[in-house]
């Protein structure tokens, strides 16, 4: 088959989708509409504008919330539309749909059918997949195309956990910002191209687990571990990929029991003695547990016990390519390993196996540096830590696919909420251009060359792995800036320019009401 997409196609794609986005993100950063507003403002409402945002309800704003979220939801409709899928993922998600809605939860991993993904997310294909049979939807239609309401139903609960997590960002950044700027960020992660394309396009569901994983980080920064653990067992549930951030959260929660307010900010202080924070940190381990072997008793069978199912869809899975790079441009994609084998030698003696596991240890021990130190500065340390460590993992750890570094992208932009440091947001900005193009190169080789190996632009691969590396050791920079040094960018420009600007406005309405 002609490749109807060559590489320029790609390269112009990545240009143009981010064109817009970086600009907004740009705009944003450089002219917060905070500021912008000062020009048009009022003496008392200047003097708002120093005062902490009192968190309500936004009725007034309400519509346009959901008129920015709809807007989203009907562009990954359209591109769902225009784009099935591809072509070995979408096979697998629609006909897991079908099969686990026709044949029962507990035939679905008999009879040797293929399978490689947890019990959470084919409960919830096969939900889908009930829905889609009940208005008489099949994953075919009567021309051997795929059913486009069967597709989009099958994608889904990607595009619900897109939405989810851009309300996340604005309910977030509301507690800390005016109305305008939180729907500035709100957007920035709703149009996200590369957040967009992975869900409705590609037809993956990186998305999922990342909102929920996120949405425990946040748990567990307002003081409430046992939710968090709760929530986070859900995301492992839905999909393995969310164990990579566990050794973190395990640090943390060790650390918790030593320190009542590990988790807490400065007005949220715990009573709680040791035996409460150990009997807690109990309770969330065992509520994350319980959700995952809950989520595999339905499939139980004689033939294929539950604890087998685990073992197999969350330690198997998580090791059945045995390459060093399934699509990765990291490290070693610039070094042309793209889909190289572990076993085979990368230099001397060394297997690209064991370089992998090196870069595996390195990017979790590098993390938890960062973590630890970066805590005792600011309790957003433990949001950044895991951005990076999905970062460190993409590029020099082993077993990666195009999409691991992608919940990245929200967890940043949350960080930077937090951390009010501007480097965040534009590094989410610029790193989502060589992830997209990533996807893309990845979606459209396999999708009409056929073969994972046949790739016929390897320089393509080598360039965008290097820029993958180049903003990995930015990133790297930024984050042992914030977290080691204590530096944040956002707070020294706001002391040395934006609060200036405020303080000169309200004191010149000051001086202007006792002349008079």
């Amino acid at each position: 088959m002609t490749n109807p997409f060559p590489t320029s196609g790609i390269i112009s794609a990545a240009v143009f989708s981010f064109l817009a986005y970086f600009s907004a993100v740009v705009f944003y950063s450089r002219f917060p509409l905070e500021y912008a507003y000062l020009s048009i403002a009022s003496k008392s409402q200047k003097k708002a504008l120093l005062k902490p945002v009192n968190l309500v309800k936004d009725k007034d704003n309400f519509y346009l919330v959901a008129a920015v979220l709809l807007a989203a939801f009907a562009l990954r409709v359209v591109l769902s539309n225009w784009i099935v899928g591809n072509k070995t993922d979408i096979n697998c998600f629609t006909a897991w749909a079908n099969r686990a809605a026709t044949k029962g939860l507990n035939n679905f991993y008999s009879g040797g059918s293929f399978s490689d993904y947890p019990p959470g997310y084919i409960t919830v294909l096969a939900a889908m997949g009930k829905i889609a049979n009940l208005f008489g939807h099949t994953v075919k239609n009567a021309s051997g195309a795929y059913d486009s309401v069967y597709v989009f139903l099958v994608k889904l609960p990607s595009f619900i956990a897109d939405l989810a997590s851009a309300y996340l960002v604005y309910h977030l950044a509301r507690k800390k910002l005016r109305f305008e700027p939180s729907l500035v960020l709100m957007a920035l992660v709703a149009f996200n191209p590369v957040i967009m394309y992975n869900s409705a396009g590609y037809g993956q569901v990186d998305q999922i687990f990342t909102v929920l994983l996120a949405l425990s980080i946040i748990l567990l920064m307002t003081n409430k571990p046992i939710w968090a653990g709760t929530v986070y067992g859900l995301s492992i549930v839905l999909k393995p990929q969310a164990l990579m951030a566990g050794p973190i959260l395990a640090i943390a929660y060790f650390m918790y029991i030593f320190d009542p307010n590990f988790f807490s900010t400065a007005n949220m202080k715990s009573n709680d003695d040791v035996k409460k924070r150990i009997i807690k940190t109990a309770i969330a381990v065992l509520s994350a547990v319980m959700l995952i072997v809950v989520s595999a008793l339905p499939y139980h069978t004689a033939e294929y016990p539950f604890y087998q199912i685990i073992l197999d869809k969350y330690l198997g899975t998580a090791t059945s390519y045995k390459y060093v790079s399934i699509n990765a441009y990291n490290l070693y994609g610039m070094i042309g390993a793209n889909w190289a084998s572990l076993d085979k030698i990368a230099f001397g003696s060394i297997t690209y196996g064991t370089l992998g596991t090196i870069g595996m240890v390195i990017s979790f021990a590098i993390t938890v540096v960062l973590y630890v130190f970066g805590r005792k500065k600011h309790r957003g340390a433990l949001m950044l830590s895991i951005a990076y460590l999905f970062s460190a993992l993409f590029t020099i750890g082993h077993y990666m696919h195009e999409r691991y570094i992608i919940p990245t992208i929200l967890l940043l932009i949350l960080a930077y909420v937090i951390y009010s440091d501007r480097r965040l947001l534009m590094i989410a900005a610029l790193y989502s251009i060589p992830i997209f193009m990533n996807c893309m190169a990845s979606f459209y080789y396999c999708e009409y060359i056929g073969t994972n190996t046949a790739y016929w632009d390897l320089k393509l691969i080598k360039w965008v792995s290097i820029i993958n590396v180049v903003m990995f050791a930015i990133f790297t920079y930024v984050c042992v800036d914030i977290m080691i040094r204590g530096r944040t960018i956002g707070d020294i420009f706001r002391k040395n320019s934006e609060d200036l600007v405020l303080s000169n406005a309200v004191s010149s309405g000051e001086q202007e009401k006792g002349a008079k």
